[in-house]
């Protein structure tokens, strides 16, 4: 009797510990103590078809996320950073899996295309320095130019410019946004000189929704219910600003003479369009 509950509590250890290494081995895979599926295995959902004949109204308005923000900061969540993923789908090209064809301007025309090699020095800091001639190691005077590269930090990205089209549908009686593009922001040096910030490149959103919709987003309140950044962003629960709105020059907000030279007047005016069309969908309906 003694020696069966000798085996039995043998066994029952064996298959503890079993089961234990199992479970160290599954966390070094999957980092969870289960299998996280619904995120991945996520599907576009397409948006709906939209006929020219059915929109009475259309805007196409900039804004800037600016990641810094409370609301934002979710983005940069260090497992699994927005700049992370938009910046490798860039530099992959549109030609491998996970990648997406960049543009160099909001046009998004096949003249603006970014070709593969570029993207690499995009962003890229180049200082030139003297060093010692290897020719001549024993003459400190004998020294060459040389040139040292620094390749950009894609964690350097703290704003993103989206481009979006408000329209009106009369078919369904609403009044919706729909990302068209979006690009990051940064500013180049130019010798040694911090320029002016400027879009590194545009991505259209419609490329960019099938690798965004497996891309888990950091929940603060349950690990468990996380959503996908295109879940995010179609349900426009990020914080942003306009700086432009479709206009005969072409121009943002800050480049009209009487915004010049004057933050605060921008952002008064930036507040003033996001008003208008809260107005606009505000009168049309009669209660």
């Amino acid at each position: 009797m003694l020696s069966m509950l000798n085996k039995n509590f043998i066994l029952s250890l064996t298959l503890i510990f079993g089961f234990s290494i199992g479970a160290f081995a599954q966390s070094d895979l999957e980092d969870w103590t289960y299998d996280k599926t619904a995120v991945k295995e996520r599907k576009v959902i397409p948006h709906r078809y939209t006929r020219e004949a059915n929109v009475k109204f259309h805007k196409r308005i900039h804004r800037v996320i600016d990641t810094r923000e409370k609301q934002n900061l979710i983005m940069h969540w260090p497992r699994n950073a927005f700049y992370r993923i938009v910046y490798e789908a860039a530099l992959k090209g549109p030609n491998k899996e996970g990648g997406v064809q960049a543009w160099r301007s909001d046009s998004l025309s096949i003249g603006t295309a970014y070709a593969e090699d570029e993207l690499n020095d995009l962003g890229a800091q180049e200082f030139v320095t003297q060093i010692q001639d290897p020719e001549f190691p024993d003459d400190p005077y004998m020294v060459i130019d040389t040139v040292i590269k620094i390749p950009f930090e894609p964690h350097m990205i703290k704003k993103y410019r989206i481009m979006e089209d408000w329209i009106f549908d009369y078919n369904y009686s609403d009044f919706r946004a729909r990302i068209i593009a979006i690009a990051p922001l940064y500013r180049p040096v130019a010798s040694g000189i911090e320029l002016g910030e400027t879009a590194m490149f545009w991505i259209e959103m419609k490329d960019l929704r099938p690798i965004l919709v497996n891309q888990e987003l950091f929940n603060p309140y349950n690990d468990a219910a996380r959503m996908s950044f295109d879940d995010w962003f179609e349900m426009r629960m990020f914080s942003s600003y306009i700086v432009k709105e479709s206009n005969v020059y072409d121009w943002d907000i800050k480049y009209f003479d009487e915004y010049k030279d004057d933050g605060l007047a921008a952002l008064l005016k930036s507040e003033e369009i996001r008003n208008d069309l809260f107005i606009f969908e505000h009168d049309l309906w009669e209660y």
